[in-house]
């Protein structure tokens, strides 16, 4: 799947709009740069990704093993020093659980693809036109 990222003077703000083809949304700058707070920034974007990520993986794991979840949520921040990007992830699962289980969904949080993405070799290739 490609992401597309579309800007335009002519819309008379600094808003992009994404787009996958069946699925559209937008994001701006940071605030401290005169971005609209109503949209995503890129940095939020890339946490959302780990949270969502997180919390859908835990959903379909929690499912498939008969866990009885009554609810995930997952915060994700970010702090950024001496070059290094830290994502700093809570995960919150309710229910009745045996600390076996969340010992078990902590290991399953720590491997959704995101996470593993994130934490791997990463490279860009770029291309301008």
């Amino acid at each position: 799947m490609t992401i597309q990222a579309t800007w335009l003077p002519s819309q008379g703000t600094s808003v992009c709009n994404l787009t996958t083809g069946s699925a559209s949304w937008q994001a701006d700058l940071d605030a401290s740069a005169g971005g609209d707070t109503r949209y995503p920034n890129p940095h939020e974007l890339l946490d959302s990704a780990l949270a969502a990520c997180t919390t859908l993986t835990l959903q379909l794991y929690a499912k498939r093993k008969g866990y009885a979840v009554t609810g995930i949520h997952v915060s994700v921040n970010h702090e950024e020093a001496n070059g290094t990007y830290t994502l700093k992830r809570e995960v919150r699962v309710t229910g009745e659980l045996a600390p076996a289980v969340l010992d078990d969904l902590l290991r399953v949080a720590n491997r959704c693809p995101v996470h593993k993405t994130l934490s791997g070799q990463l490279a860009i290739e770029t291309t301008i036109s």
